[in-house]
């Protein structure tokens, strides 16, 4: 009924605790896939032994191509009629599977959505879909943007970009909610939302850690470029006729403005989060880090949406106002206090994870930090 793909990479200290939480579900119709995307550590062994633990469990080894590649493969070789992703360094309740297929099927939807438990810097923060939220809503708040979330109909996914490593998620949804749109017609694959069931439950542990990896130059520059990218696609997704209800009608002024708020908000929150992060590298030196600063500074996108956006968290908002100025001194200070501050609380809680969700709207700035 369900096929549950994994791709494995690295995770030899958390992979166990994932298959467990997997093998634990009251959905009884259940494959696992796990795939091996050619981890150098135990992680190959590891999950042998579990197939050999349990019939449902099945291995697919590869070569190393990117969790987009592993992926890929696990829909190529699944079997279900619904596929989830999990990630292996994450785990689910027992519930998982069978709330969100038992929502999809009792509304005749074509995608399931549930809240998540954000483990970070020592907190458990509940996220949850509300009720009557449009996609638009749900994009706004990031509950579209990862996979891991989400029960699909297995014959109507497509594949996530391998050349991508920011943003191949959302690509995904939105390619599967525009193949919904094609198989199910105009009226019955409502895209603005309603087909879209909304489990308003935790049902995810996402796991969100420091891993100390730095960004080369190449790639902070591409990771901007392809933030852009992104942006310009949900521009064109949100703004395309798969929101209109009948043939021939247009998006009024005010939509339009609601649309461009929320593309501009999500894409500064992305530079934001980069902002953020900066003090904690391990490897730029000081010099680069402010350098990296005066590159936001000058961007003509970064200053839009610096205009546009409207993050939620009072810490976005302080910085948003300083790197929009261009005053890229004062954004590198507020970055640093806000470091210091983060420190702390990583001190006092004993538990190290500076990085944001880039969630808008959620988080108030002693929650986050």
């Amino acid at each position: 009924m369900i096929s549950v793909i994994v791709p494995v990479y690295k995770s030899e200290k958390t992979l166990v605790r994932c298959v467990e939480s997997l093998l634990a579900q009251r959905e009884e119709e259940l494959e696992i896939l796990l795939v091996d995307d050619g981890s150098p550590d135990g992680c190959p062994g590891i999950c042998d032994d579990l197939a050999r633990r349990d019939p449902r469990i099945r291995v697919l080894h590869k070569e190393n191509g990117g969790v987009s590649s592993a992926r890929n493969a696990g829909l190529q070789a699944a079997m279900g009629i619904y596929v989830q992703f999990v990630d292996s360094d994450d785990y689910v309740e027992p519930d998982y599977c069978h709330a969100m297929r038992q929502a999809l099927e009792k509304s005749k939807g074509f995608m399931a959505v549930c809240g998540y438990h954000h483990h970070y810097v020592g907190s458990d923060v509940e996220k949850l879909p509300r009720a009557k939220e449009t996609l638009l809503d749900l994009y706004k708040e990031g509950f579209l943007n990862m996979p891991w979330n989400k029960l699909f109909l297995r014959e109507l996914t497509g594949s996530f970009p391998e050349d991508l490593s920011l943003g191949e998620d959302l690509l995904f949804n939105f390619q599967y909610l525009m193949a919904c749109r094609g198989a199910f017609g105009r009226e019955e694959a409502d895209l603005s939302g309603s087909r879209v069931v909304l489990v308003e439950r935790p049902l995810y542990h996402y796991i969100q850690e420091e891993t100390g990896q730095s960004l080369s130059d190449k790639k902070r520059r591409d990771k901007l470029k392809l933030a852009k990218r992104i942006r310009k696609e949900a521009e064109e997704f949100f703004l395309s006729e798969a929101f209109l209800e009948k043939e021939g009608e247009s998006l009024g002024e005010e939509e339009k403005r609601a649309i461009y708020q929320v593309v501009e908000t999500r894409f500064l929150c992305e530079c934001l989060d980069d902002v953020e992060r900066l003090p904690f590298d391990r490897e730029m030196t000081g010099r680069q880090k402010r350098e990296e600063i005066r590159r936001l500074c000058k961007d003509k996108q970064v200053r839009r949406a610096c205009r546009l956006g409207r993050p939620g968290p009072l810490d976005y908002r302080v910085i948003q106002w300083s790197l929009g100025h261009g005053f890229a001194g004062l954004t590198w200070l507020l970055s640093l206090l806000r470091s210091f501050v983060v420190r702390a609380r990583r001190k006092c809680r004993g538990n190290a994870s500076p990085v944001s969700n880039g969630s808008p709207g959620k988080r108030q700035w002693t929650d986050e930090l």
